[in-house]
């Protein structure tokens, strides 16, 4: 028995050590998200139906990120994640069933004192660039509103760091998981 054992054991090594693996460099997953808020405000039957509040998503970034391009990059993973969860996008005065807005900052755009004191929400997450790289930590902020009221029903931040994020096809990817994860607790709707 001992013999049989050390022998599976021998063979089992054998093969390991023949197997050639190709590791690709993964994606950084370091960030945080936070969430508060619920979708009570919501009908439970029915078409849902959204649109963006006007004057909608703020860029507080460095000069060194390009802030119009994430902010279409983010509306844009947004939008696309709510459709999937069976939302239609509307014009505001066509009465949605909430209304939307987001935001985006890095570290030295928007400190974290200062997007606490704004969304009253925060990550307590710490970002810094491995040594010889660069990045700050960014901040991803989205809020949904009910049709009524100035104050946000529902609220989600996801914080990590920014470098690269939507030029290489790689992090962009990644950023869409992070947006699809951001809005996993809003309520899909039959299609």
């Amino acid at each position: 028995m001992t013999k049989k054992l050390s022998l599976l054991l021998i063979a089992g090594l054998a093969l390991v050590g023949c197997t050639t693996t190709t590791i690709s460099p993964q994606p950084n997953l370091s960030y945080g998200i936070a969430t508060t808020g619920d979708f009570s405000f919501l009908p439970t039957q029915g078409v849902a139906t959204y649109a963006w509040r006007p004057d909608s998503a703020v860029a507080r970034v460095s000069v060194n990120v390009d802030g119009e391009k994430y902010l279409k990059v983010i509306k844009d993973l947004i939008d696309k994640e709510l459709a999937n969860k069976g939302y239609v996008q509307v014009s505001s005065s066509q009465r949605p069933n909430m209304f939307m807005d987001f935001g985006i900052a890095t570290e030295s755009g928007m400190n974290d004192q200062e997007i606490f004191e704004s969304t009253q929400i925060s990550t307590g997450i710490k970002v810094q660039a491995k040594p010889g790289e660069e990045g700050e930590k960014g901040s991803v902020y989205v809020a949904a509103f009910a049709p009524v009221g100035d104050f946000p029903r529902w609220r989600v931040l996801a914080q990590g760091p920014t470098e690269g994020r939507i030029d290489d096809p790689n992090q962009q990817h990644e950023m869409e998981r992070i947006i699809t994860s951001m809005l996993n607790l809003i309520p899909s709707r039959a299609n």
